[in-house]
């Protein structure tokens, strides 16, 4: 169906900003759809302009003489942390699981619900599903020791690498470290040493989405994505414009 406004679908506003990120200029040209969008269909775009940022970041730890240790076969973090995905992010990811091509899409929902039905043996499902939204920062650890008990895998994981990389969520992105990589099977005990990212995107997506609902909004371990955005599916197919939506996203990602 076309739009009812006439306007094409394809069409596109180019977007030109620079940031400063650790007193460096950070000049970013990028391109949004110019139509009412899903906060999904914003993803790229914003992928986009976390990857300049982090890059950055990355620039910056280096020249003090810190490197990321993370790298190709370094998958600690794919194979047991919940990875905690916006409802947007779970939309898109329901989405890209439906594009995928067989037997390989029939192995990701597969993978998908073996982890599914663990969470739920362990009494977890619920609870991640319908958060309570006085859930305390203690009881949130204990309820991320519960989950890494149970060594649930990735769906997308493949030969220790990530399959979907450049539609990975945006905390799989911005979860960069310089101390040991396999300090990363413990995080909650270990030192690991995160880089300081300078954008919270994931939380300023959870803002929008609530903005935009009308509804609280949680993240949900990867783990539970699909699940998710059938559940928020009426939620999540809602429009607005873009550009408004975008650069709302973007001031709260920076504040």
């Amino acid at each position: 169906m076309g739009d009812p406004q006439g306007r094409d679908p394809q069409a596109t506003a180019r977007l030109q900003l620079t940031l400063r990120v650790h007193e460096q200029s950070v000049p970013i040209d990028l391109s949004i759809p110019d139509r009412p969008v899903r906060l999904d269909e914003l993803l790229p775009a914003l992928r986009e302009m976390d990857d300049r940022l982090i890059d950055a970041a990355v620039a910056h730890t280096a020249a003090k003489g810190e490197n990321v240790s993370c790298a190709k076969g370094c998958s600690a973090c794919c194979r047991a942390q919940p990875v905690p995905v916006t409802a947007p992010e779970a939309y898109a990811l329901a989405r890209l699981v439906e594009r995928l091509p067989e037997p390989r899409g029939k192995a990701v929902r597969a993978a998908f619900a073996a982890n599914v039905a663990r969470i739920r043996e362990a009494g977890l499902y619920e609870t991640y599903m319908q958060r309570d939204p006085a859930l305390t920062r203690d009881e949130a650890r204990i309820l991320a020791r519960r989950y890494m008990a149970l060594k649930l895998a990735c769906p997308f994981l493949a030969d220790d690498a990530c399959s979907i990389y450049a539609e990975r969520p945006f905390v799989c992105r911005q979860y960069l470290v310089t101390s040991p990589p396999w300090l990363c099977d413990s995080p909650l005990d270990a030192a690991v040493q995160p880089i300081p990212m300078p954008a919270a995107f994931a939380t300023a997506m959870l803002e929008a989405g609530q903005a935009l609902t009308g509804e609280a909004q949680y993240t949900v371990p990867l783990a539970l994505a699909l699940d998710c955005a059938q559940a928020k599916r009426i939620e999540m197919e809602k429009t607005g414009p873009a550009k408004p939506a975008f650069e709302t996203i973007v001031r709260r990602a920076l504040k």
